[in-house]
């Protein structure tokens, strides 16, 4: 460039020099306008973090960056959003490509093989951190994580999958109090809504994915049916009167149910309550949400209760997803940064109360310090829910339990294999639409069991 820092030097240089030069800044310019400038944002390192679908697990990055700004100013945090029923696949896939996301959050079940399988980095110091004497009395850390003594998942929150009745459908038919039902009173319930409205008497899933195999083991634990013994080496318990009897059960309830029931999986008995096609749905606290936002004349009358107790065992258990945070160990570069994410996010009163706050009453808080916060209750679904958000957030987990920590006896590294290969709602089906017996397809779903064990029992034994 020195040649054009005088005019006298300008004048000097030849026309064909001059038309090079020329034609060479030109080109230059060209380059310079055709590519983009690199902004801050950009030259930012993205830190992944995998959410399943809902506004919380936003509210969770957006706590993370916040964070990231002022220590870690180098590092974006972005969400990318899972289908529920592809949360399996997606992180066995990517796991074992070496593509894993720096952040997970999950329901504790599939987690649970990746703990076993030395996938996971251990937290126990995130937990001194955070707090281990805060929990909520009802709940222990292991029940979101733990194998050989180190805990692997951060509690974000817990969430039950309870009945959800339209109260006014429940007492202009003069059916008795819900919360004192067995199932021999659901049944008659549904019986008596499908025959006497134009609603459907009851709706959940019944398809091939994840929410039946969900539904199905509240039933089972009701009953007192289990998978796996895991005080006994694992063995597989399944082939019991207990799970024929859920599987008979289901076969009954199902002449109420919508005909495509046999497909639906989870925001379709979402969709089946809200539209107000549906007296009764198994479901967990978003349908209050979607309810509110787009049918409020239904969300007036929507209510929710513990599910009907099984005449015998007197159990009235649901799913609880214990969801929470886990970290991949491998192909890794921001464990470091993601840890210190976490404590910022879970010791901050105002980002976890926010947290709870973006999808009441779904999301329920497991901090101690956060349950006896007044601001907890700052939302409006205290003022019209708060006999439900007490059944969501506190009775619920006196009858939790879910596939990964059955009966909360112990956890099981084989769950989230099992829902991988949709093995209990692949032998519903066999009830509901092959018409097979309750009694063979539970020897069939025993056998896929031992089938699960025996591959993977290096994970147990």
């Amino acid at each position: 460039m020195r040649e054009y820092q005088t005019p006298e030097h300008e004048e000097q240089t030849t026309r064909r020099l001059f038309l090079k030069k020329l034609t060479t800044s030109a080109a230059g310019l060209s380059l310079a306008l055709m590519t983009p400038k690199i902004s801050r944002a950009q030259a930012q390192e993205v830190v992944r973090v995998w959410g399943e679908p809902g506004p919380y697990g936003a509210v969770a990055v957006e706590a993370m960056n916040t964070w990231a700004k002022e220590q870690a100013p180098h590092l974006r945090f972005e969400i990318e959003t899972i289908p529920w029923d592809n949360v399996y696949p997606k992180l066995m896939t990517d796991i074992a490509a070496g593509r894993p996301p720096s952040c997970v959050s999950v329901e504790s079940p599939i987690a649970f093989q990746l703990m076993a399988e030395g996938l996971l980095e251990p937290l126990d110091d995130v937990v001194e951190r955070i707090g281990r004497n805060r929990m909520i009395p009802a709940t222990k850390w292991e029940y979101w994580g733990q194998w050989k003594g180190h805990q692997y998942v951060i509690p974000a929150h817990h969430q039950s999958e309870l009945l959800v009745v339209r109260q006014d459908v429940i007492d202009k038919l003069g059916l008795s109090n819900p919360g004192t039902w067995t199932w021999n009173d659901l049944l008659e319930a549904a019986k008596a809504i499908k025959e006497n409205t134009d609603l459907y008497g009851i709706t959940f899933a019944l398809g091939r994915n994840l929410a039946t195999e969900y539904y199905l083991t509240g039933l089972l634990h009701s009953a007192g049916a289990r998978m796996f013994d895991v005080q006994n080496d694992f063995q597989v318990v399944f082939d019991s009167e207990a799970s024929v009897e859920t599987f008979d059960f289901v076969r009954r309830l199902h002449p109420y149910m919508p005909p495509g029931a046999v497909g639906y999986s989870f925001l379709d008995v979402v969709d089946a309550m809200v539209t107000g096609r549906s007296g009764m749905v198994f479901y967990w606290g978003r349908v209050f949400g979607r309810a509110a936002e787009e049918n409020p004349a239904v969300f007036a009358n929507l209510e929710a209760y513990q599910h009907a107790a099984h005449p015998k065992t007197g159990r009235r258990h649901n799913w609880n997803d214990f969801q929470g945070f886990l970290i991949p160990a491998r192909n890794n570069p921001h464990v470091k940064a993601v840890k210190e994410a976490l404590v910022y996010f879970s010791s901050s009163t105002s980002w976890y109360i926010r947290y709870i706050h973006s999808l009441v009453p779904n999301i329920s808080p497991v901090y101690q310090d956060i349950v006896e916060n007044p601001q907890l209750l700052d939302h409006p679904f205290f003022k019209t829910k708060e006999r439900t958000i007490n059944e969501y957030y506190v009775e619920a987990l006196k009858h939790a339990s879910n596939s990964g920590n059955e009966l909360l006896q112990g956890i099981n590294p084989l769950a989230g294999i099992c829902h991988g290969r949709t093995i209990l709602s692949q032998a519903i089906q066999q009830v509901i639409i092959d018409g097979r017996s309750p009694e063979e397809a539970v020897k069939w779903c025993h056998q896929q069991l031992e089938s699960v064990r025996r591959e993977h029992v290096r994970l147990i034994l």
